[in-house]
C-alpha cells in the first residue's frame, strides 16, 4: 500500500537568518527573501560573485510509525512544494532522525502545485507518468526508524537574474524569493492481506515469545 504524508510550508525554519533579507510566514506558506550575489570592483569593472550568501532550511514531517502496527513504513521519495524567483535550491538532504538517508541535487521553478502523477494516483492510467524535479526518489526504499526531516540549501544565482526573454537585468536587481508551500514524503507499507500466512504466524509467535521471555 502506498500513502503520502505532507506538512505545510509554514513549518520550515532557516538555519541562518542573518543571510536573508526577509522570512515571513503567511497563509500559503513561508516567503523567503534572499540576498543577491555580492558585487566588488576589479580595476574599473564591477564584478559579481556567481551566487549569493545562501543558507540551509529544515522542515520536519510527521512520523506514522505505529499506524500500521508491526509493518514499518518504507520511505520511497520526498517532495518540496516550492516556487523560486532568481534563486535555486542546490542541495536536498533527507534524514531519518539523526541518520542521513540520502543526498540529492537541487531544483528550481514554479513547483508549488507539482507532484508526480503516480504519487497522487498509483493506478494512474497514464502511459508515461508525469514526473517533476521537486520529487526526489530514493535509490532504494528506506525502512522508517523515527521521523523524516528534509533539509535543503537555497541561494540566489547571478545567472538567474534574467527577464522572461532571457535578457540579463541591468542596474538594480529584483528581489530573489523562495516560497515554500509544503513538503512531504511518499511511503510504502506491506499489505497484511498480501503477506504469506506462514510469515504472519511466525511474527505472531515471536511476539508471544517476547512477552513471556524472562
Amino acid at each position: 500500500m502506498q500513502y503520502s504524508v505532507f506538512t505545510h510550508g509554514t513549518a520550515v525554519e532557516a538555519e541562518n537568518l542573518s543571510v536573508l533579507t526577509g522570512f515571513v510566514k503567511v497563509g500559503w506558506g513561508t516567503v523567503i527573501s534572499l540576498k543577491e550575489p555580492p558585487k566588488s570592483t576589479v580595476g574599473n569593472l564591477d564584478v559579481r560573485d556567481m551566487q549569493g550568501p545562501g543558507t540551509w532550511f529544515h522542515i520536519p514531517l510527521t512520523s506514522t510509525l505505529t499506524t500500521f502496527g508491526r509493518s514499518n513504513p518504507y520511505l520511497v521519495s520526498v517532495t518540496l512544494l516550492i516556487e523560486t524567483k532568481y534563486c535555486r535550491i542546490t542541495d536536498i538532504h533527507v534524514y531519518d532522525g539523526a541518520e542521513i538517508v540520502e543526498e540529492f541535487g537541487g531544483t528550481s521553478g514554479d513547483l508549488s502545485q507539482s507532484r508526480n502523477s503516480k504519487d497522487i494516483n498509483p493506478d494512474s492510467p497514464l502511459a508515461i507518468p508525469e514526473t517533476f524535479s521537486n520529487t526526489k526518489i530514493l535509490v532504494r526504499p528506506h525502512k522508517l526508524f523515527s521521523a523524516i526531516g528534509i533539509s535543503f540549501f537555497a541561494t540566489s544565482f547571478e545567472d538567474d537574474y534574467k527577464d522572461e526573454n532571457g535578457i540579463k537585468f541591468r542596474g538594480r536587481y529584483p528581489q530573489a524569493t523562495l516560497i515554500v508551500s509544503g513538503a512531504g514524503a511518499q511511503y510504502m507499507v506491506a499489505d497484511p492481506l498480501k503477506i504469506p500466512l506462514s510469515d504472519r504466524i511466525a511474527k505472531a509467535f515471536d511476539s508471544i515469545v517476547r512477552v513471556f521471555k524472562p
